[in-house]
């Protein structure tokens, strides 16, 4: 993976948390909880294997 592109999703995941944990609105809370599933699905997939393809397909459903 581009270190571009993870050092994106690291900083997409860091900002969703904060967010999430400082929201008062139940919108902001929901936004919140949105960006850090998929800004953590690429790296649970990261690995390229297909163990790990499966991890991300169950987790994606599940939140879904």
């Amino acid at each position: 993976m581009n270190p571009l592109v993870w050092g994106l999703l690291v900083s997409t995941l860091s900002t969703s948390t904060i967010i999430t944990m400082s929201s008062h609105h139940w919108l902001l809370a929901w936004l919140g909880l949105e960006l850090n599933t998929l800004s953590i699905l690429p790296i649970i997939m990261k690995p390229q294997h297909p163990r790990a393809t499966e991890a991300t397909t169950k987790y994606f459903l599940i939140q879904t």
